[in-house]
């Protein structure tokens, strides 16, 4: 299956017509483009003996046949020809006509109106006492704005609003006898007449009322996020939670529960990961109560007792090797808190700490520099913080290492210019990977290693279940700048798992490879466990076509592999001092 895999995409990669000229357009793909971007990029495929010209300018083709071009558009209509011919001597045209509408600058309102309004949070938002909300208008400049109960906002000075006079911002913090029951929010401005004018925001929000609501998490697999906004990854997520435990619901944003984590601490939660109940009474602090350190034949464990299953938030440090772990809504009487030390392998001290009335905080510190993942998780209203050793011998012979090939199935990935989908090249490379780490003796888990589709959240689940000694996640970048942006990366979220990745990151470079970042707190669903140290590999980017061209050569995907297992060998080294 792999030689087959292979020879298909060598025969895609490097079969080219040499008979007659052709052209495929990766960016753009029609002819009449409609933008108010003055930046626009030309990608195209031919065959890699064709000459390309673009309006009688020679483009430079690469040995795949890829050319692209960075064009600059003045107003209006620019008409682009691109003549490709093939050395026989048959042309092939394409004319590209773009129209370039820059947007208009921003003007000063000039009639008595409010132009727009932005109000934060935005969505259909559900409310409660304490929370606030933020406004922003645009309109007539010089009059009096007002919104809930007769609030007055500020106009901006111009030197704050881009030099533009008529914008105004404020804020309302939700109080107790407040009843907006799926209101919209209406917004008034008066001018210097005393003629009024509103405008109605088309979101909904709503005001909850005592008793608040209180949920359960689902199961193990249930995160907290910052916002319930993100980017193409989702919004950025805190931790993961056991199942069953206990969170304060104080508002709601759209699909996601905004929870109350302790004084001052807020997350947001998916609706479908919380089973909701209506509480009788606010449930009071849970006092922690019998610690315990102790140790198996594989791991260290440190737990304590609490009334209640109690949000946490954990991250490490290295050299000093700590965990830390903070539990939301329990206290703790210090001075009558002597917990029960026993023999442990890898737990040198264990410090507690409340650092404020209701966060609890746990200091585990290790006797190596390197954490090497722990699980957090409650056996019954013990929440438990189980700490994986270092490996016995620090070489990769006899580790369990996961190698995950990035996309599959369905989920293409992105695609070059070439035609080769991202999830094609993520499989060939983890194979190379597998193979070489098999030969130092490595025992290999793989999300796939044929062409399917795999959940993201199944390759979580799976490997959080295996637990192997490290996780790799393979992928390839890609972006809209052909041009400029290139090379490879690696992506991390836990401070612990920065030492692997700088690594891999260095030893990737030495391939000739442009530096796009070792890059901290990233937010890729498996860049999540904190059971095993991980990295994220993005080789190189498949929409640069230098970069392309070296993922297409064979001999180029063994040299990716054999820095892989160099970086790999590097951390262990590392992690031995």
């Amino acid at each position: 299956m792999r030689r087959l895999l292979l020879l298909l995409l060598s025969i895609s990669a490097g079969t080219q017509v040499h008979a007659q000229a052709f052209l495929k357009m990766h960016q753009p793909v029609r002819t009449e483009i409609n933008t108010s971007s003055a930046r626009q990029y030309l990608v195209g495929h031919t065959c890699k003996d064709c000459k390309v010209k673009l309006n009688n300018e020679s483009v430079y083709v690469y040995p795949t046949g890829v050319f692209a071009l960075r064009r600059d558009l003045q107003p209006g209509q620019t008409t682009m020809t691109l003549h490709v011919t093939d050395p026989s001597g048959k042309v092939t045209v394409r004319t590209l006509n773009y129209y370039f509408n820059p947007p208009p600058p921003v003007q000063v309102t000039s009639v008595f109106r409010i132009d727009y309004a932005t109000i934060t949070p935005k969505g259909d938002v559900q409310l409660s006492d304490g929370d606030t909300l933020r406004v922003k208008i645009k309109g007539f400049p010089g009059c009096q704005a007002t919104w809930i109960n007769n609030t007055p906002l500020k106009e901006l000075p111009p030197s704050r609003s881009g030099g533009i006079a008529g914008f105004y911002e404020g804020f309302y913090v939700i109080k107790p006898t407040d009843s907006l029951r799926y209101a919209r929010l209406t917004i008034f401005l008066k001018d210097k007449n005393g003629n009024t004018t509103a405008l109605q925001t088309t979101t909904h929000y709503t005001c909850l009322l005592n008793p608040l609501l209180s949920g359960r998490t689902t199961d193990n697999l249930t995160y907290l996020n910052t916002s319930p906004e993100g980017d193409r990854l989702g919004p950025e997520k805190m931790g993961y939670l056991d199942e069953n435990v206990l969170l304060h619901i104080t508002g709601k944003q759209d699909d996601y529960y905004k929870v109350k984590l302790s004084r001052g601490n807020y997350a947001f939660i998916p609706e479908a990961f919380v089973d909701t109940a209506t509480l009788p009474e606010p449930i009071p602090l849970s006092i922690v109560n019998e610690a315990k350190v102790w140790s198996d034949a594989k791991y260290d464990y440190v737990s304590v007792g609490l009334s209640e299953k109690l949000p946490y938030l954990t991250t490490q440090t290295v050299n000093p090797g700590k965990i830390i772990v903070d539990v939301h809504g329990a206290y703790s009487d210090q001075s009558a808190f002597i917990p029960e030390m026993g023999s442990t392998a890898e737990i040198s001290q264990v410090d507690w700490q409340q650092v404020q009335p209701d966060v609890f905080r746990m200091v585990i510190s290790l006797k190596h520099g390197q954490p090497w993942g722990y699980q957090l998780y409650y056996d019954s209203s013990r929440l438990t913080i189980r700490i994986k050793r270092p490996p016995a011998k620090l070489e990769l012979k006899g580790l369990t290492i996961g190698l995950d090939a990035g996309h599959g199935g369905t989920n293409v990935g992105a695609l070059g210019a070439v035609g080769i989908y991202e999830k094609q090249m993520t499989l060939a490379i983890v194979l190379l990977v597998k193979d070489a780490l098999e030969k130092e003796g490595v025992r290999v888990l793989t999300t796939r290693t044929t062409d399917k589709f795999v959940a993201n959240e199944d390759r979580l689940d799976y490997y959080r279940q295996a637990n192997p000694d490290l996780l790799l996640s393979i992928h390839l970048n890609s972006s809209g700048n052909p041009i400029d942006v290139k090379g490879t990366a690696t992506y991390y979220k836990w401070p612990f798992c920065q030492p692997l990745n700088y690594c891999l990151h260095q030893r990737m470079m030495e391939a000739g490879l442009g530096d796009f970042g070792n890059n901290a707190d990233f937010n890729f669903i498996l860049n999540q466990p904190t059971e095993f140290p991980d990295a994220l590999i993005e080789t190189l980017f498949i929409s640069n076509p230098e970069d392309e061209m070296h993922v297409l050569d064979e001999g180029f995907r063994h040299q990716i592999a054999d820095k892989i297992v160099l970086g790999l060998k590097d951390f262990l080294k590392q992690a031995g001092k």
